[in-house]
């Protein structure tokens, strides 16, 4: 048999995907997708899913969405638009048909988790969580003021890893 046949085989591309949305927060998450992507030699891509058929409803998320897929093409990013009535699994098919291997998310602000407490309905976030191939790592970053009180990282239940 041939060991450098196998061994080519049995590598696996890295490919990092950026979920973002039209905030400035994304851009914090774009940088550190980049940073992995580099760090492990992979592919970046950006990935914006918007609900329904079009992402030109908003015109000033469409400002914030305009400037970040600039942003992240300036990173080395392959920038993704997609619409569909279910986010998570219109993100969970992106990340299976393209073999995303990282998959980056930012932390969920505290007032959406509140008032996903209150509703009976399963939060989005969780539902993307949940619909993530068990194979992608799941990198979340949380959010700017909470980094400035700690700096913590780590792998939780999941194995996924957590960046604070």
């Amino acid at each position: 048999m041939n060991t450098n046949t196998s061994l080519l085989h049995s590598s696996v591309e890295e490919k990092v995907v950026v979920c973002i949305t039209p905030q400035s927060n994304s851009r914090r998450l774009i940088d550190k997708g980049a940073q992995i992507a580099q760090e492990h030699g992979g592919q970046l891509h950006i990935l914006h899913v918007q609900k329904g058929n079009t992402i030109f409803q908003n015109q000033e998320a469409l400002k914030w969405l305009e400037q970040l897929f600039i942003y992240g093409s300036e990173m080395g990013g392959m920038v993704h638009a997609l619409c569909d009535e279910e986010i998570p699994s219109c993100i969970a098919r992106f990340v299976k048909e393209e073999g995303v291997t990282k998959v980056v998310l930012g932390e969920v602000p505290k007032p959406l988790k509140k008032e996903s407490a209150k509703s009976k309905k399963e939060p989005l976030f969780n539902r993307i969580l949940n619909a993530l191939p068990k194979e992608a790592q799941i990198i979340i970053v949380e959010r700017e003021e909470k980094q400035q009180n700690s700096k913590r990282e780590g792998w939780d239940a999941r194995g996924n890893y957590s960046i604070a």
